[in-house]
């Protein structure tokens, strides 16, 4: 029997790299239960809710309300189950269910990360509306650990016309890391604004990380990988964000209403680049040829490409680099092309010659040699064991 198609509507304020992972993962759900998704920009259109429910007519509604929860406030549905992912619950008594990330967990690997490099000093960047509760959490989080490691911290507060005008938030957070001692670590609550830190650091010429270490969140790969260094990040498990949040609904939709409830996805994990100390190098041609690594191991970059950067011979480049890193220059580009044909292969259906092609091997017999060798697993035997979580921490 056919099944009978449900219409979603699905309001999104979230910014773009985020969006695309959690919509993703609602996608993947609304495909398994025939349903039919309306997405509506809602910080764009700024929607006549009332005018989009008759049009519509659906039976159920997700909101992204991850960056401007109030224009939901007080809306009437209509009795519809609405589930919400980054709710603030002062504003969305009406959800029936929500779904969030776990900042609290993405605080405490930041700040791991920055803390393994000893810092004197800790500086904290929060969002543009300091109140909105993921970024509320992380400065509490960041507040506890620097009392409980009796280090100074620096609180860097946004004003609202800085949204418009991120070269005034920059000269904000170059005038207070100026004031602090180094070595120091920032943590900035989200890409944009971590960008925004390497740049302010550089405008002060110190250097990173070995001065300032520097972290942020969501690794949007267009905004970290483009930084001078590149960006470290905490990757939040947003394609599971998104498919838990169209699981709660069909449970809603189902008459098994689950009221109030709360489902926490921890973050996958941190990304680290350039900015962060684990990152660091000290003999800075090593350095250059990781960076050049991170960005084109995918392309086909091979190591001979990478050693004639060093202006030495190719095997003292080689025997410098694996002084500094453990591995060698091959090594490290298949580590690389690894790394990224597991994101490929957990989160989609993409074929397996295809992932191949986009990791930078020349034939697919080379990648599944590799993948086998690494793993002791053949590609489509990691994907069935390494699909997103399902099981994950539930309050009520």
């Amino acid at each position: 029997m056919a099944k009978e198609e449900k219409n979603i509507i699905v309001f999104r304020t979230g910014v773009a790299g985020t969006w695309r992972e959690k919509f993703n993962g609602l996608g993947m759900f609304a495909r398994a239960s025939g349903w039919r998704l309306h997405l509506v920009d809602a910080q764009s259109a700024q929607p006549d809710f009332t005018q989009i429910l008759e049009y519509w007519e659906p039976d159920g509604i997700v909101i992204d309300a991850s960056s401007s929860p109030k224009m939901f406030e007080g809306v009437d549905f209509g009795g519809l189950p609405v589930v919400v992912m980054n709710p603030e619950s002062d504003n969305m008594p009406g959800a029936t269910a929500s779904v969030l990330s776990d900042s609290k967990k993405i605080a405490k690997l930041a700040l791991s990360e920055l803390l393994s490099a000893n810092p004197v000093a800790l500086m904290f960047v929060e969002w543009y509306d300091p109140a909105i509760s993921w970024s509320r959490l992380k400065r509490q989080e960041c507040e506890m650990v620097a009392k409980m490691h009796g280090i100074p911290l620096t609180i860097v507060s946004p004003r609202g016309r800085d949204a418009a005008n991120p070269v005034a938030l920059e000269k904000r957070i170059a005038v207070a890391l100026k004031s602090i001692p180094k070595p120091c670590g920032v943590f900035a609550v989200m890409d944009s604004i971590g960008a925004l830190a390497i740049s302010a650091a550089r405008s002060l010429k110190a250097k990173i990380p070995e001065d300032v270490g520097i972290v942020s969140v969501d690794d949007d790969p267009e905004i970290c990988d483009n930084c001078s260094p590149t960006l470290t990040s905490v990757r939040p498990d947003f394609n599971e964000l998104g498919f838990m949040a169209g699981r709660l609904l069909a449970e809603a939709m189902g008459n098994k209403p689950p009221a109030g409830r709360t489902v926490i996805v921890p973050p996958l994990e941190i990304v680290r680049r350039g900015s962060s100390c684990h990152a660091k190098i000290y003999d800075r041609m090593v350095y250059s040829a990781l960076e050049k690594i991170r960005l084109h191991a995918c392309d086909g970059i091979t190591p001979g490409e990478i050693a004639k950067d060093f202006d030495v011979t190719r095997r003292m480049a080689e025997i410098r680099f694996k002084a500094a890193t453990g591995k060698t220059i091959g090594d490290e580009i298949i580590e690389r092309r690894l790394s990224a044909a597991c994101g490929y292969l957990a989160k989609s259906n993409t074929a397996i010659d295809t992932i191949a092609n986009f990791c930078g091997w020349k034939s697919d017999i080379a990648f599944r040699k590799a993948f086998k060798s690494r793993f002791d697993a053949t590609p489509t035997e990691w994907r069935e064991k390494n699909r997103p979580r399902r099981e994950l921490e539930v309050k009520s």
